[in-house]
This record gives structure tokens, sequence and C-alpha cells, in this order.
């Protein structure tokens, strides 16, 4: 159950982090990196693409927030997120685009499922 948590955690951070840089190369276009590559399946302006990052950190942030409080919903705000994030990458990118972004999303979801299916587990109905 602990290396669950941890996985968890680590990746949720991650995914946090990722976001956020994102947002921000949306918005700056930083010599070497530049902006973020969003496919040719839509035509989104770099601003949106930006704000619908923020708005991903902040899902994670609050998902986050819930699940180290134990929270019942603080986990399914992290999975949910993270199904999400892979359905939007294959949807701008291609079904077999497969990048360290998918990958960790997809570990974040095996192992949110993994949590909830412990026999330990128990949902919290309210505020502690």
């Amino acid at each position: 159950m602990q290396i669950l948590k941890w996985i968890i955690i680590l990746a949720t951070i991650e995914k946090m982090l990722q976001h956020s840089l994102t947002a921000v190369f949306f918005i700056f276009s930083v010599p070497g990196i530049g902006t973020p590559d969003t496919g040719t399946r839509f035509v989104i302006d770099n601003p949106t693409m930006a704000m619908l990052n923020l708005l991903m950190v902040l899902l994670f942030v609050a998902g986050f927030y819930g699940f180290l409080k134990n929270f019942s919903w603080g986990i399914w705000l992290v999975a949910v997120p993270a199904a999400a994030d892979i359905v939007l990458e294959f949807m701008f990118h291609g079904l077999f685009f497969v990048t360290v972004s998918v990958i960790v999303s997809a570990v974040l979801v095996a192992a949110c499922t993994a949590y909830v299916k412990q026999d330990k587990w128990m949902p919290v109905t309210g505020d502690r």
C-alpha cells in the first residue's frame, strides 16, 4: 500500500510540474526549447493552450491535496485528469504517439485504480 501511495504522489508531482512548464512554454518561447507541439489535428492558439494546461495543474493540485488529506474525492481528482491527459494526447497527436506524459498518466491511473481496489482502502464520506 505504501508503494502505491508513493507512486501516486511522485507521478502527481510530475504531472503538476509538466503541465506548469508546458503552460509557461506556451506563453514564453524559450530559446532552444520553443513552444510545445500541439499536433496538426486541432488549431488552438498558444494562450488557450496555456490556460488549458493551467486548468490541468489546478485539478492535479486539488486532487493531490485531497489525496494527502485522505478525502475520498482526492484519488478521483488525480485519476480523472490523468486519464483525460491520455485521451487528449492521443487526440492531439494520434493514437500511436506515446510520450512520457502518456506513460506517466497511465502509471498514475493504474496506481490509483489499484489503490482504490485494496481491501484496506476505506472511502471518507466527509471532512476529517
